[in-house]
C-alpha cells in the first residue's frame, strides 16, 4: 500500500479537498498535463461526467455472508420428514418422491446479503439476500399441486426477543438452477434470491435491532399426494449489518462510466471516468454506517484468468499529476480511467472496442490498512481513443 492514503482522522481537511474538488469540477478549470493533446471536441463536458455517476441519495453495500444452515424437508402439513444425510445414495425423481428417506436435502448456504438505504427524508431500508440450496429434488416456484402456494422468503428483524419487524412471504425475485453439485451427483443446486422494500428505519435505526434473520420455504415438483415443501432455519445475520459495520466486512459500489464515440472522454489518453463511494457528497440522512476510505479497483480483459487483473491506473480529473498504478479511488474522488492498453498484458490498439472486466474492494486505514472482499467482476465494453 503506498504512503499517499490520507488518513481520515482530519475531516477538515477532507472537507476543503471535497470543496476543492468540486470547485474545481463545476467551474471546468482542469489542469492538463503536457502530454495531452487531444482536440478540444474530444474532452467531453464535465457536467457529462456528473450526470452519469448514480443517483446519490442512498448507499447500496453487499455483505459477504456464507453462513450454512440445515435443509429441512415438511410435508403439505409442515410435518417435518427424515432425509438421507449421507448424500452417497442416487435414487431416481420418482423415488424420492415416494420415500423422501432417500432424498438429500441440505446444508444450504446464506451467500449474501444486499442493504440499500433511500428516501433520505424519510429513510427507508431495502433489504436482498441470496441464498445456496442444495437438494435432489427439483425446485419450483409455485406448488404443482395447489397453484395458490408460492415459495416465499422471510426476514424478520428483532430487538432482543423481541420480534419488531417481520415479513414471512415474500416472494422471490428468482430461483435459479445452477448445475449439480461437482463433489456429488445427482444434488442440484439453486440460487433462490429475494428483496424485501420499505423497510421503515425505525426498525433498522441505531439501536433499534439486535438481530436480523433470513429464511425460506421452495416447493418441490413432486406430485399430489406429496407436496414436499424444503424450507431452512433462520440464519443469524445481524452482526454483518450492524450501525457503524466494519468497512472491510463488506462490498461498496463505486461507478464506472466507459466512455464511447457518443459520449468521449476528457483526453485521448483515458477510456472513461470512475466515481468513489460517496464522490463529493455523503448521503446525508441515508448514512447509517461507517464509508470505506477507499476502494481498490482491478481490470481484465473479459474471459482471462483472474491472475491477469492488473490494479486500475487513474488520475483525479482536474489533475495534471501523472496516472497513480496503485488501483485507488477514494470515496470522493471522480478519477479519468488510463487507456487500458498501456498497462494490461496483451492488450493493443486492435483490441478495441472490447470487453474488459473490472472488480474492487474496500480499503481502510493507514497504517497496516485492512482490504474487504472482492466483489463479483462487472463487465463493460471499452473503447479506444
Amino acid at each position: 500500500m503506498k504512503s499517499t492514503i490520507f488518513s481520515r482522522s482530519k475531516p477538515m481537511f477532507l472537507k476543503i479537498l471535497s470543496c476543492s474538488a468540486l470547485c474545481m469540477l463545476l467551474l471546468g478549470s482542469c489542469q492538463r498535463d503536457e502530454k495531452e493533446t487531444a482536440p478540444a471536441a474530444a474532452k467531453g463536458d464535465i457536467s457529462d461526467v456528473l450526470a452519469r455517476q448514480k443517483d446519490r441519495q442512498g448507499q447500496t453495500i453487499t455483505i459477504p455472508l456464507n453462513i450454512s444452515v440445515p435443509g429441512i424437508l415438511t410435508d403439505a402439513e409442515g410435518r417435518e420428514l427424515k432425509t438421507n444425510h449421507s448424500g452417497r445414495v442416487l435414487s431416481t425423481p420418482d423415488q424420492i418422491c415416494e420415500d423422501p428417506s432417500l432424498a438429500v436435502v441440505g446444508p444450504h448456504t446464506l451467500n449474501t446479503l444486499q442493504h440499500t438505504i433511500y428516501d433520505c427524508q424519510n429513510p427507508k431500508h431495502s433489504l436482498t439476500v441470496e441464498w445456496k440450496i442444495r437438494s435432489s429434488y427439483d425446485l419450483v416456484m409455485v406448488n404443482p399441486n395447489n397453484p395458490a402456494q408460492v415459495s416465499k422468503g422471510r426476514i424478520r428483524i428483532k430487538n432482543g426477543t423481541t420480534v419488531t419487524w417481520s415479513d414471512l412471504s415474500i416472494v422471490p425475485t428468482s430461483l435459479v438452477y445452477t448445475g449439480d453439485d461437482p463433489n456429488e451427483p445427482g444434488i442440484k443446486l439453486y440460487t433462490l434470491t429475494y428483496t424485501r422494500t420499505g423497510i421503515p428505519d425505525q426498525y433498522l435505526a441505531a439501536t433499534a435491532f439486535t438481530d436480523i434473520e433470513g429464511s425460506f420455504a421452495v416447493y418441490t415438483d413432486c406430485p399430489a399426494p406429496y407436496g414436499f415443501l424444503i424450507t431452512a432455519p433462520y440464519a443469524y445475520i445481524s452482526k454483518y449489518t450492524a450501525v457503524g459495520l466494519d468497512p472491510c466486512q463488506r462490498i461498496d459500489e463505486v461507478y464506472i462510466t466507459p466512455a464511447t464515440p457518443s459520449t468521449p472522454p476528457l483526453s485521448v489518453l483515458d477510456c472513461g471516468t470512475i466515481a468513489g463511494s460517496y464522490v463529493v457528497a455523503d448521503p446525508g440522512a441515508c448514512q447509517n454506517f461507517t464509508p470505506n476510505m477507499a476502494s481498490q479497483v482491478q481490470v481484465k480483459k473479459a474471459g482471462d484468468p483472474d491472475v491477469n487483473y492488473r490494479d486500475i491506473q487513474s488520475l483525479v480529473v482536474g489533475s495534471g499529476s501523472p496516472a497513480t498504478t496503485d488501483g485507488l479511488v477514494y470515496y470522493w474522488e471522480i478519477r479519468r480511467m488510463s487507456q487500458l492498453q498501456f498497462y494490461l498484458p496483451g492488450i493493443t490498439n486492435a483490441s478495441f472496442p472490447g470487453d474488459f472486466t473490472f472488480r474492487w474492494r474496500n480499503v481502510q486505514g493507514t497504517t497496516n490498512p485492512c482490504y474487504g472482499p472482492w466483489s463479483a467482476g462487472v463487465t463493460y465494453t471499452i473503447y479506444d481513443f
